[in-house]
Order: C-alpha cells, then sequence, then structure tokens
C-alpha cells in the first residue's frame, strides 16, 4: 500500500466519521430534553458515580448519550464508569469519539492513554502520552503534563519488567 493510497483510506475514514457524527447531532431526540434537564441528570449521574453506583450512572448517561450522542462530557463520563467496571475497551471508544469531537481536550486524551494501558496496547498509550507531552508545553498544561510524564514513566518501567521476565 503507498503512502498516497493511505492518505486516501485515512482522509475517506475522517469524512465518514464526521458524516456519522453531524448525523447523530441531527437525531430527533435531541430535541425532546431541555438542556437544564440533561443537567439535572448529569449532575445525578455524576453523584452515583462518586458514590460507586455504577450500574446507575451508566444507565443514566446511556440515557443522556441518546439526547446527545456528541457530548465529551457525557462520553468521558461513561467512559469513566466502563473503567470502574474493567471494561476499557468501552471507555476507549468512547473516548475516542469524546477525542474527536474536542481534540484539544488534554483531560480527555489522558484518559484514552489510560483505558489504552488497561486494555493492553501500551505502544498507542506511549505515542498518545508522548505527543499529549509535546503539545502540554503552556504553564496551564502543567498537570497533564506531568501526569502523562508520569504515566510514561510507569509505561516504561512495566516494560522492562517484562523484558527481565
Amino acid at each position: 500500500m503507498t503512502s498516497t493510497s493511505v492518505n486516501a483510506t485515512v482522509a475517506r475514514l475522517d469524512a465518514l466519521v464526521a458524516d456519522h457524527v453531524r448525523e447523530l447531532e441531527q437525531l430527533p431526540s435531541t430535541k425532546r430534553l431541555s438542556e437544564a434537564s440533561q443537567a439535572t441528570i448529569y449532575a445525578m449521574a455524576c453523584a452515583m458515580l462518586q458514590a460507586d453506583q455504577l450500574q446507575q450512572a451508566s444507565a443514566y448517561l446511556s440515557f443522556l448519550l441518546v439526547y446527545a450522542p456528541t457530548n465529551p462530557d457525557y462520553l468521558r463520563t461513561k467512559a469513566q464508569c466502563a473503567m470502574r467496571n474493567d471494561d476499557p475497551i468501552l471507555a476507549m471508544q468512547l473516548l475516542s469519539l469524546a477525542l474527536y469531537v474536542e481534540p484539544e481536550s488534554r483531560a480527555i486524551a489522558l484518559a484514552l492513554a489510560e483505558a489504552l494501558i488497561a486494555a493492553d496496547v501500551p505502544e498507542a498509550a506511549r505515542e498518545l502520552l508522548l505527543m499529549l507531552r509535546r503539545l502540554a508545553q503552556l504553564p496551564a498544561d502543567l498537570t497533564e503534563h506531568t501526569r502523562a510524564g508520569l504515566l510514561l514513566q510507569a509505561l516504561a518501567s512495566t516494560q522492562d519488567q517484562h523484558a527481565a521476565a
């Protein structure tokens, strides 16, 4: 496969995902629940997540995602439920969509890297973390930069342990 055909395939996939996101946002269900109602339900879901009521929180978030399927906050919080339920694959899927919708979010990128690590995809996590460290250079990005560095160190020590075994 040549680089031209790879680039064409990537461009087609990107266009398909963008079309899918636009179609999701135009679903009639997005018109049936007010923003105030969505905010109340989201607050309840977050409270349930904090109280370790993962099934209930996940159900509320699934309901919200029917009405706002590309809301990055709902996607990220549902991914937190998935991670706490030991389902990093679902978390990766949710966070990938959230990062597509909000590509500048360092918090989503970090959460995706953690899901990749949990799903035993360390190389993809390492690449994402390295990119995040390069992009997080402002003083406001210090927390994300530091967390990315710590995750990279943890990955390196895990890989060293596997190499020694």
